[in-house]
């Protein structure tokens, strides 16, 4: 019994230290993907994108459309604005 409550104990502490970690770390690393997405970039290179880097993938081809991390919940994340299936402009955001 007291070796199920350590491995429990175990695995508590690292579930805990990764979500800590993502959380963490989450503004600089969202704030540098948000800068990579370019003006001029196709929708199709955006979906790409989002799937390369664990990002909710665009669903409108015109308007806002926001690009989230599943990691944290979606919390963090960048706005992107489309025309056309265009990018025309993409900026980090925080939903708080």
């Amino acid at each position: 019994m007291n070796t199920i409550v350590k491995i429990i104990f175990g695995l508590l502490i690292m579930s805990g230290s990764y979500y800590s970690y993502n959380f963490a770390t989450a503004e600089t690393r969202v704030r540098e993907l948000c800068g990579q997405i370019k003006s001029g970039m196709t929708i199709s290179e955006l979906r790409t994108f989002g799937i390369e880097h664990e990002l909710l993938r665009p669903r409108n081809e015109s308007g806002i459309n926001y690009m989230v991390e599943s990691k944290t919940y979606g919390r963090y994340g960048c706005k992107v604005l489309l025309e056309a299936g265009i990018v025309k402009n993409a900026e980090y955001t925080f939903a708080d």
